[in-house]
């Protein structure tokens, strides 16, 4: 396995040709999120940039067929919205083939003549069209539905009069299905209950349909043979989930034979690494051996998955990551996810292990308001109910004391993104539960948060927070700025100069005020990142400093010296 890019800036997404040696990649300088297209040619490994734009966002969709062309989106015309473009790579000219003021994606091609693309109403709810390659005519849309839905594209079938997707219209949970195009008939191929399908791709010759299953934070394969109707679940994969390194959107990819697919896998004890699923035989084997850098896979701590009892008596599930060698309640840290529209899984984390390694008990939890249990439990936290998550958490840390697994008084918080927020609003709404806190690019205020995040984002936001124009009052209530005089655990705050998401001046207005009053705050403010620390010399000295900090304010001297 060779390295083919080395650049000082993050590649975000590759998609090979399928009729050369060719491959186009995205990178964002900085962090930015302003992906810019390169096409790299293998064979003499130059790489020549394919977008002008460097103000802008590029999103590749993909080669045609004939690999003469490719198709993306971008924002050019306007900040706010994302238009279709058509790019030759031999005349190198590309033509906009498709305009609407919404946030639309180019997906892939539906034959040689179509496209299909997505619109995002809101993070929770889309929109497939298919679109002429042309652009003459209206899109048509695929995905007609009411209420709330989300469609997870996975394929055209090899006559294009179906696409098959994941989908959750009319159901709790996502499942795998077919749509008609002529009639937009939307037909279940399985069903589980209570469980989230999600990446699916279909083979090429339309002959099975591989999706994943979350099941209790863990990833299931599942092939769906489409002639037969049969659907299986695949045995062989290790404790953990099928996620990341996305590549351009894609999780995974079958062959053109249709006899092997292809994916990414993960787990606590196992970093990312390529598996394969063998269609003929029914095997399932790792393919790559990415190094763990001495590190043996036994040192890795491995999660309990259960649930506790939140103030109101709802079950929250819990990952709880405990030390190899360990006993008695124990120093903690609680691990708060992003999003929120997002899950804490069963996944390769390096700060998890590395707090394991140091003798802390880990809580991942996965709150009110997480993706994969369902369309009830994501809303539970919306709007108004937002502080319900955060009670949550209060709840988490009373049990697992309780339940003798964490130290009480040596409990530390630290999250990202909206997990940022989390960290700051416990510290607010429970300044006496916690020792410590860490907050990375989080958010403070979010009238601030929504008014300077990027434009494209603020609609699809306001959807999950609230709007600028109808919660002003309720974002004073709940925003930790609000607040800070309650904040008194010692808090570490690490930011990216350039992030889009949440600006940088969610960290500063915080620092600021909380060395007004005197409080224990610590800064770290990377001037060449955004949203998240992607540059592993950043990410080395910001693991240090989380380490180093949780060491000094949750562990006592008579502690440090046992």
């Amino acid at each position: 396995m060779d390295q083919l890019t080395f650049y000082d800036d993050r590649v975000s997404g590759a998609r090979f040709c399928p009729s050369s040696d060719d491959l186009v990649f995205a990178m964002d300088p900085g962090g930015s999120e302003k992906h810019q297209l390169w096409l790299l040619n293998l064979s003499a490994m130059a790489a020549r940039k394919l977008t002008e734009d460097d103000a802008k966002i590029h999103n590749f969709g993909d080669f045609h067929s004939d690999g003469d062309k490719i198709c993306y989106s971008s924002n050019e015309r306007d900040e706010r919205y994302f238009d279709i473009y058509i790019q030759s790579l031999v005349s190198r000219t590309r033509k906009r083939i498709f305009q609407s003021n919404h946030t639309n994606r180019a997906i892939g091609w539906h034959g040689p003549d179509h496209l299909i693309i997505e619109r995002a109403n809101t993070n929770l709810d889309n929109d497939l069209f298919l679109l002429s390659g042309d652009g003459i005519g209206e899109p048509s849309c695929l995905t007609r539905h009411k209420g709330e839905a989300y469609f997870g594209y996975a394929g055209s079938s090899p006559d294009n009069k179906s696409v098959y997707v994941t989908t959750d219209a009319d159901h709790e949970y996502s499942n795998p299905a077919v749509i008609d195009i002529a009639s937009g008939e939307i037909t279940l191929l399985s069903e589980d209950p209570a469980s989230e399908a999600f990446g699916g791709t279909l083979s090429d010759h339309g002959k099975f349909f591989a999706y994943f299953r979350n099941v209790d934070s863990a990833s299931k394969l599942h092939v769906y043979d489409i002639l037969s109707g049969r659907d299986k679940t695949v045995d062989g994969l290790p404790l953990g989930s099928a996620e990341g390194p996305v590549v351009s959107g894609r999780l995974s990819a079958w062959s053109p034979d249709s006899r092997s697919f292809s994916f990414t896998f993960q787990g606590p004890s196992h970093n990312p690494n390529i598996w394969t699923y063998d269609s003929l035989d029914g095997s399932i084997r790792q393919m790559t051996f990415v190094s763990l850098a001495g590190i043996p896979n036994q040192a890795l701590a491995e999660p309990s998955r259960t649930t506790f009892p939140s103030f109101d008596s709802l079950k929250v599930p819990v990952l709880v990551y405990r030390p190899r060698v360990s006993s008695g309640p124990l120093p903690t840290v609680v691990y708060v996810h992003g999003g929120p529209e997002s899950q804490e899984t069963v996944r390769f984390n390096v700060a998890i292990q590395f707090f394991t390694n140091h003798g802390f008990l880990v809580l991942a939890p996965n709150v009110r308001g997480s993706t994969g249990y369902g369309k009830t439990w994501v809303h539970l936290d919306d709007v108004e109910k937002r502080l319900d998550s955060v009670h949550d958490l209060d709840s988490l840390v009373r049990w697992a004391v309780k339940e003798k697994l964490s130290l009480e008084g040596s409990v530390g918080i630290m999250g990202g993104s909206y997990g940022g927020f989390m960290v700051l609003s416990a510290l607010t709404e429970y300044p006496d539960l916690w020792a410590a806190g860490v907050d990375s690019v989080g958010i403070a205020n979010f009238e601030t948060f929504l008014e300077n995040t990027a434009k494209w984002r603020r609609h699809l936001r306001e959807a999950e927070y609230g709007s600028l124009e109808r919660d002003r009052d309720l974002f004073k209530r709940i925003s930790p700025i609000h607040r800070v005089e309650r904040i008194t655990a010692p808090l570490l705050i690490i930011h990216g100069a350039n992030d889009p998401r949440v600006p940088v001046g969610e960290a500063e207005q915080i620092v600021s005020r909380l060395k007004k009053i005197g409080r224990h705050v610590e800064y770290i403010r990377f001037e060449d990142e955004g949203h998240g620390i992607a540059k592993i010399r950043n990410r080395v000295r910001a693991n240090n400093a989380i380490g180093e900090f949780f060491e000094r304010t949750l562990v006592s001297p008579s502690q440090r010296a046992a």
